[in-house]
């Protein structure tokens, strides 16, 4: 039985099937002159064995962004030096890849960590807590629907993209309008903010107003943010009750929202006030307050 004899030449259709290279792209780089294919007597391209090992290459160095122009100067004017220049140019590249890799793995296990971190906070319970100074950046206005609040924040990650995590990694909150609250009216807010969480220390870092260090009430409820009137208005009973002087705003945090859920059920979400008072580590369930 005679051994399979490799083919010398493929046509376009069998060098797509073969690379995972699309038609379209085979030919782009023919009219570039990276890859120039032979023509059948039928006017068909030919691809030979010295055109597969060019089109290897490419694959392997598109698939880590190297620009189109790059890899025919080095195809046009190939040495072992150059060789030895793009490999070393390879291992850099996939060195930040991985790298980036590594640091996307961390990323997403931190969030799994913190849901099921979540899942086990204690709801419907006034505590007092202390908590340090926080650097926000933010975005002011008027937001009475949680579409409003969904753009702001789209807006604002964009604004700080650059130096700020992947959006479903961030502290965002919502600074609660006190005067609407007392009028009755529940989950309206005059701002959005993200919480800047490790760069306290960087002196460019960019900081639009500071959350103060002290003691702060706060109270978790999970479900729609319709409830946050009620639970502001336990908080206040739990200050008169226990003596208590407001000393901030309510601010709401998202812990568990439309990032990880699309059930509003399932929200679980943290009011925050600070007060001047006795020592930390006091709680009591919210309908006690």
């Amino acid at each position: 039985m005679k051994s399979a004899q490799p083919k010398r030449y493929y046509t376009i259709s069998e060098i797509s099937r073969l690379f995972g290279i699309g038609i379209d792209s085979l030919r782009y780089y023919e009219r570039l002159g990276v890859v120039t294919p032979q023509r059948g007597s039928n006017g068909y391209r030919l691809y030979d064995l010295d055109d597969i090992y060019k089109l290897s290459l490419i694959k392997d160095l598109r698939r880590l962004d190297v620009p189109m122009k790059q890899i025919k100067e080095h195809l046009d004017h190939q040495t072992l030096k150059g060789t030895l220049g793009l490999l070393e140019q390879e291992h850099h590249l996939l060195s930040e890849r991985i790298e980036q890799l590594e640091a996307d793995r961390a990323s997403v296990l931190a969030h799994i960590n913190e849901l099921q971190s979540a899942l086990a906070r204690p709801v419907d319970k006034v505590e007092l807590l202390e908590k340090p100074y926080r650097h926000c950046v933010q975005l002011s206005a008027r937001i009475e629907r949680d579409a409003e609040m969904d753009l702001l924040i789209q807006r604002l990650h964009r604004q700080y993209e650059h130096i700020l995590p992947h959006l479903g990694m961030l502290e965002i909150g919502g600074a609660l309008s006190v005067e609407d609250l007392d009028a009755g009216r529940a989950n309206v807010y005059h701002s959005v903010f993200f919480v800047l969480e490790g760069l306290e220390d960087d002196e460019d870092a960019p900081c639009d107003f500071m959350l103060e260090g002290g003691t702060y009430l706060v109270m978790r409820y999970r479900g729609p943010y319709e409830q946050n009137g009620a639970i502001y208005e336990q908080l206040l009973s739990y200050a008169a009750l226990h003596r208590l002087e407001i000393a901030g705003p309510p601010y709401e945090f998202y812990e568990i929202d439309n990032r990880d859920t699309a059930d509003p059920e399932e929200f679980l979400s943290r009011i925050e006030m600070r007060v001047d008072g006795p020592a930390v580590g006091h709680s009591i369930s919210g309908n006690e307050a």
